[in-house]
């Protein structure tokens, strides 16, 4: 897994040095998006872990605070471009033992933090002074650290994969949204910076 991630990252780096042409563009993002993969998975350890214990534990106060991360990627013509992205998720929520009485006794928080770099594609569909059409795959790996736990056995695959974005603004800096489903989420937006 080190291996891969390791290759990832080169290409991240070493490709836009050689693809270089006359229609050399460029776009840094700063993004946030909430309804991720992670978040689901953290969803679902709950209800299961309620449900295998018979209701003899609980989570209470879940916060779930959304994905935030970075994206670079490097377009070689009009329509094609490829990059990376970086984001981190994370979450937390209070555990508790229940009785047979429905007593509480709190066992302390639950934290939940989730990283992930993966390379990307991207196709633009409309590309206008102040309006742009798009869409992008992203694939890479992912790593779950919890409080009290190894962090060196989970790794995990992470992806985005995002049919339908808008972006909008000026020739240099836009605003934008997304729509798809993967580690950034289902619904995403951000800031833009087009060089």
């Amino acid at each position: 897994m080190k291996k891969l991630i390791a290759f990832l990252l080169c290409l991240i780096v070493v490709v836009p040095v050689f693809a270089k042409n006359d229609k050399d563009r460029n776009e840094f993002s700063i993004v946030y998006g909430q309804a991720t993969v992670p978040q689901f998975a953290y969803v679902m350890g709950e209800v299961f872990g309620v449900m295998f214990s018979l209701g003899h534990a609980s989570f209470e106060d879940p916060h779930l605070f959304g994905a935030a991360g970075i994206e670079y990627v490097h377009y070689t013509n009009d329509w094609f471009g490829f990059g990376g992205t970086v984001l981190c998720d994370y979450m937390t929520a209070k555990t508790v033992s229940v009785d047979k009485d429905g007593n509480k006794t709190p066992n302390g928080d639950f934290k939940l933090g989730c990283l992930s770099a993966m390379p990307l594609v991207k196709f633009a569909w409309l590309n206008r002074a102040h309006v742009g059409l798009y869409s992008k795959l992203a694939a890479g790996a992912g790593l779950f650290f919890a409080n009290g736990s190894d962090s060196k056995d989970n790794f995990s695959f992470a992806f985005q994969a995002t049919p339908i974005g808008v972006d909008f603004g000026g020739e240099q800096f836009r605003g934008f949204v997304e729509a798809g489903v993967g580690w950034q989420g289902i619904v995403s937006g951000g800031v833009r910076w087009m060089f």
